[in-house]
């Protein structure tokens, strides 16, 4: 999962002990990414839990990116278990054969970030793909701002479709 080439991002795969102990790199990048968002949820105080969370579920999975020492991107995310909470509050409220959740039946990409230098040179796609390529999970689900239409329209060119919206 290396360079494609002199300079070239490497790219890591990390389980969760791996992850929890790059913690704190992976909450410096993410404030650096959302500096000045004005997002109050993308705020330290606010994401380290939700990381938290994330770095503790069964099956959690990152891709990492570095350039030589510094950590430049990530993606993460975990399967879905029976009784998932994740569609609760999606509207219109898919059908009940949609959200039931059993064994292997949907991977949820909970993150998926690249540092600004690095956007638009198809690290953000590597990532996706290095995260979900071997995977056992049927399918794929995200969360996406509306109005980040950019984002939007990429996860749509990856094969996405939206099933409704909601408000975390």
């Amino acid at each position: 999962m290396g360079g494609q080439g002199a300079g070239q991002p490497v790219l890591r795969r990390l389980g969760g002990a791996e992850a929890r102990a790059e913690r704190e790199r992976l909450l410096d990048l993410h404030d650096k990414v959302y500096a000045g968002s004005g997002d109050p949820l993308a705020a330290r105080a606010s994401f380290a839990p939700f990381l938290d969370a994330w770095l503790t579920r069964p099956d959690f999975a990152a891709v990492v990116a570095t350039a030589g020492p510094r950590l430049i991107g990530y993606a993460y995310g975990a399967p879905l278990s029976a009784g998932t909470g994740w569609w609760d509050g999606v509207s219109p409220r898919p059908d009940e054969a949609f959200v039931a959740e059993g064994s292997g039946r949907t991977f949820a990409l909970s993150e998926l970030l690249v540092d600004q230098a690095h956007r638009g040179t198809g690290l953000a796609e590597r990532l996706h793909r290095a995260l979900l390529d071997g995977r056992p999970e049927r399918r794929v689900t995200l969360l996406a701002h509306a109005e980040h239409t950019r984002v939007v329209a990429l996860y749509e060119r990856w094969g996405y479709h939206p099933v409704g919206t909601c408000v975390p």
